[in-house]
Order: C-alpha cells, then structure tokens, then sequence
C-alpha cells in the first residue's frame, strides 16, 4: 500500500545524509559598512581668539586651540570631513580689516571642505576693482581652497548666483562613497545684513530649492546627501548650552525636516541660531554648534550597500574647545605654548594658527592702546534693556548736536564689555560691524512704528536713548505692515507707550533721530519706518563714537548706572 507522505520524508532524510557529507558553502558576510567621521563648524565669527562664556570655566575656542583639535581628530581619522555652516565673516578685527579673507585663510588652515554662505558673508559689501555690491566676498570666496556653498540665491534675471568657487553644491569623496554637500542661506539675510548689498539678489524658499535640485543630486549617484545650511530655526528654548531634547526645530530647518520626505538629507550642518543641535530626527542628524569655534561638532555615518544606516549611524557629544585662559591678548608677552587641557584632550595650540593670526594682526594694525575703564563688566541683551545697549545708545545721541532719541539695534552689540582697562580693541569687539550713525527726521508716527517693530519679537528690542518706551511680550495681535496678505512675527504689535524728553510721543511732529546705517536701509525688518524718512547727515562709524566715548568719560564706565528707559510688563 503506497503511503503518500512517505517519499518526501525518504528525500528529506537523503537530503540531509548528502548534506551532512557535503554540507553547502557558508553564505557570504555582508561586507561592512565604511563609517564617515564628519566633524562640524559653524558662526565662526572671524573666531580668532579665545572668549569667556558667561556661567562657564575658563575660556572657550580661539583659532590656535581649534585648529590643535581638528588636527587630532584627523590624526585619529585621516579621511575626516569637515564642515561648516556659514557666517565666518564678521568678528574680529583683522578678519574685518581683511574684509573676510582672514576668515577664509583660517577656515582653510583646519581644512575646511564646504562651506555654507552666511548672511554675514555679504556685510562688507565691494572693493576695488571688483563687484560694488560683493567684491569682497567673491575676492575671498575664489581665493578658498574648498567651495562656498548656496543653492537659493538668485539674480534678478533667475540666474543662479554663483561667481567663481560659489556653486549650489558640491560632491566629494571619502573611502570611495559618494557624498553631495547641498547649500542653502536664510531667506531673512535682506534684513540680517546691509540690504543694499543684496538687493539685486533673491533668496528663494529653501524647500522649493531642494525639491528642484534633487534630480540633479540622484543623478550624480551620490550614496549620502548632507546638507550646509545657515538657516533658521531652533530648539525651544533656544540654549546656548547643550539642548537634550530631540525636538524638531522652528523655522527653515523646521520646514525642511517636515516638508520633505524623511531621510532627504542624511545630515544637516546648521548655522544662524548660534544654538546647540546634536540629535537625529526622523533619518537626518543635526549638528549646529554655538558659535565662533566654542564647540567641535562630531558625527558617524556608517554607509552601506542602500546608503546611509541611520541605525547604525550615531551622533557625539559636541567637543567643548574649553581651557585655561591663556591668549596674552594685548599684554607684552609671547602666547604660552604648553600642553593644556582642552575639554577633556591635552593639546598644544596649533603653531600655523599662531603665525597666522599674527600676520593678520600686523596687516591690520594694532587696536591695543588703552581708552578707559570699566569699574564693571557690562552686559548685552537681545530680549531686555541692557546696560551695554543703554551705554552706545547715550554715545550715539550725544554725538549728534540736536538729536533728541538715538536707536541701536540689540544684535549689533555682539559682546559683553568686560571689567578693567577698556581698549579700542574691546570695543570693536562689541560693535565690529562697518555700521555708520545715520540721523534722520522721523514723524512721531514713523517713530512709534519703528519700536513697535522693535518690539514685536523678531529680532530682539531696540536699544533707546533719550526716550522710554513699555511693552508687554505677551500682547496678541498685528497689522499687515508690508502688504504682503500675512502678519509676520516682526509685524506682531506688543508696543504700549512711548515718551520723548518725558512727554507722550506726539505722531504728528517731527523728532530728530540718531540710528545706524543698517537699520535706516532697512535692515531687522525697519524699512517701513525708517528708508522713507529723510536723511540729515551721515556720519562716522559707530565704533569709533563708541571710542571717542570711552576716552572722554570721567573715571570709569558703570561707576553710574544708566538711567531705565524700556518696561517690560502688562499695558496699562
């Protein structure tokens, strides 16, 4: 009798007899994936020289102890990428004197591989025998030895902009993969830089700029995209120390992360919020790292077969380029060359960065000689009145014969004056940017209309003198200021009361108005209230008012404290 189920149990039991004396081969290992170590940069800030940080040990960054950290970590890892999301111009003075070339130089030395385009890059407008609007950027961009990066920059004509060694991306290699370095710059850089220095220019919305650009990456058959972006957007609340939570940040980034389809980028080097980012969402890594070389971004992407293993990947604590106060800075004696601690690695400051921070100090003179004191260090604050602001504002108005108010915007006051001798140094070093005193006639009206926008939130108050003003951060509400159908952030009214001299504001009169240059043309969102108002006169830079200042106070800034001129609180 035949048993249907028995042959194919006989041919199993054959099978595995054949087996056993012939076992097949060993399937194959997958072959491993080769690991991108990725180091970031980002608002180097023409980041020469070590800084305190407010609440922290020590000192932070400074190009010598920079340049000595990535130079281990390309010991350690040969093919390191380096890159860096935008804004090296614009810091310190032999970087400004060089008009951005000593930002470049520097970003070289550490073997910069792309870089992102900044708003600030644009801040020095042209120089001689070279484009009136950008020489100096384009001069110091085709000098680089690695690529600027911006894909979202348009010409008038639709034309992309992208003068010598400025292009929308760029593709590199490392251990035979393929890696596509997108750029994009904020759409807000109009209102972040001199806007006649870009307003020929477009900066498109950086979500549609990709979605166009993507075929074009597919197609070079690159195996990992990452993305160079000096953006905005930030973890709530925006830290400058390291944020734990793995949020979806605000703004540009934000769009991006949420409007494209996940993974698009593999990895996002952030710029612009001067804020810390170390977390993967969805299938991208973030990585924004304070500012002017204060943190080392680090990140692993381990590349398979199928592109990048998020999995697998992993992000590093941010390596804090924190150490012992050591730059002699103005004092008459050599810069000490001893192994120190630098966040937790035993380093010695790079030579190279040392003989190039002192050629760029002898090509732009010397800022050194003493002007004053300070009994106090005083403080800056971009959300409140500070004492600093209140300070440069009484500079500027009593520079000016006949000028009852003087503004200053909140982020153009870019350090803390510290305690002791005040030198022109120090001041330039609150106020770096080539802005000059502007005085106009401004309507009450025009007058009010600027605080109100100074109030709204988007950019940080305005410094006052001679006036007072209130506002409440928590008041609802706007008008559509621009024409533009939509009530922006910078469009939101939160002002309450102005008095000039001590009286009311009176809309209908006309005041006599001290400002900088970059706000009169339209810069922190200004333009409706200030580029229709006429101008009286234009005068010097504002850091040099700040110096004439400092030499002719009597005993030493911050013996007085500076009268309250801005409340913060409910309207009455």
């Amino acid at each position: 009798m035949r048993h249907p189920t028995r042959l194919p149990s006989l041919v199993s039991a054959a099978l595995a007899a054949l087996a056993a004396c012939h076992p097949p081969p060993a399937a194959p290992e997958p072959e491993p994936g080769v690991t991108l170590h990725i180091a970031a940069t980002n608002d180097f800030h023409g980041g020469l020289y070590e800084a305190a940080v407010k609440g922290e040990e020590g000192a932070f960054g400074g190009l010598p102890w920079l340049s000595a950290a990535v130079g281990s970590l390309r010991e350690e890892h040969p093919d390191l990428l380096l890159l860096d999301g935008g804004d090296c111009f614009q810091g310190s003075w032999p970087v400004n004197a060089s008009q951005g070339r000593g930002g470049i130089e520097a970003m070289a030395l550490l073997g910069v591989d792309a870089a992102a385009i900044g708003n600030h890059e644009f801040d020095y407008g042209g120089v001689e025998g070279a484009d009136p609007l950008r020489g100096a950027l384009e001069t110091a961009a085709a000098s680089a030895p690695y690529p600027l990066l911006s894909a979202n920059i348009f010409r008038a004509d639709g034309s992309r902009y992208a003068p010598d060694n400025i292009a929308p991306w760029t593709l590199l290699e490392r251990d035979g993969v393929k890696i596509a370095v997108v750029g994009l710059t904020t759409t807000e850089t109009p209102n972040t830089t001199l806007p006649e220095h870009v307003a020929d220019l477009t900066f498109a919305d950086p979500v549609t700029t990709v979605k166009a650009l993507l075929p074009e990456i597919e197609a070079s058959g690159a195996q990992v995209r990452i993305l160079v972006a000096h953006l905005t957007g930030a973890c709530e609340p925006t830290s400058y120390v390291r944020n734990d939570d793995a949020c979806t940040p605000d703004g540009e980034i934000g769009r991006l992360l949420t409007e494209l389809p996940v993974g698009t980028f593999d990895a996002m080097i952030l710029g612009h919020a001067h804020t810390v980012l170390h977390h993967r969402v969805g299938d991208t890594f973030l990585l924004e790292d304070r500012s002017v070389g204060h943190l080392l971004g680090q990140l692993e992407l381990v590349v398979g077969p199928d592109g990048v293993d998020a999995d697998a990947s992993r992000v590093l604590d941010p390596w804090p380029i924190q150490h012992p106060a050591v730059d002699p800075g103005c004092e008459d004696r050599p810069f000490p060359l001893d192994p120190v601690d630098v966040g937790g690695h035993t380093l010695a400051p790079d030579p190279e960065a040392l003989a190039l921070v002192d050629r760029l100090e002898a090509e732009a003179g010397s800022l050194c000689d003493e002007i004053g004191c300070a009994s106090r260090t005083l403080t800056r604050s971009r959300q409140g009145e500070s004492e600093l602001g209140s300070w440069m504002a009484d500079a500027m108005l009593a520079s000016v014969e006949g000028a009852e108010v003087a503004l200053q915007n909140s982020g153009g006051i870019r350090a803390d004056l510290p305690e002791g001798a005040v030198r022109r140094e120090s001041l330039q070093r609150v106020m770096p940017f080539d802005n000059r005193i502007v005085v106009l006639e401004l309507t009450g009206a025009e007058l009010r209309r600027a605080l109100r926008i100074g109030t709204s939130g988007a950019h940080g108050v305005l410094q006052i003198a001679g006036a007072s003003y209130a506002y409440d951060p928590a008041r609802a509400g706007g008008t559509d200021l621009d024409g533009d159908g939509v009530v922006s952030e910078w469009e939101q009214d939160k002002l309450c009361s102005v008095t000039v001299g001590g009286k009311p504001l009176d809309d209908a009169r006309t005041y006599k108005v001290v400002t900088s240059d970059f706000l009169q043309s339209g810069g922190d969102h200004l333009g409706p209230a200030l580029s229709a108002a006429k101008v009286v006169e234009t005068g010097p830079f504002i850091r040099e008012i700040l110096w004439d200042a400092a030499s002719n106070t009597q005993g030493c800034l911050g013996d007085a404290p500076a009268t309250p001129r801005i409340t913060v609180g409910a309207c009455k």
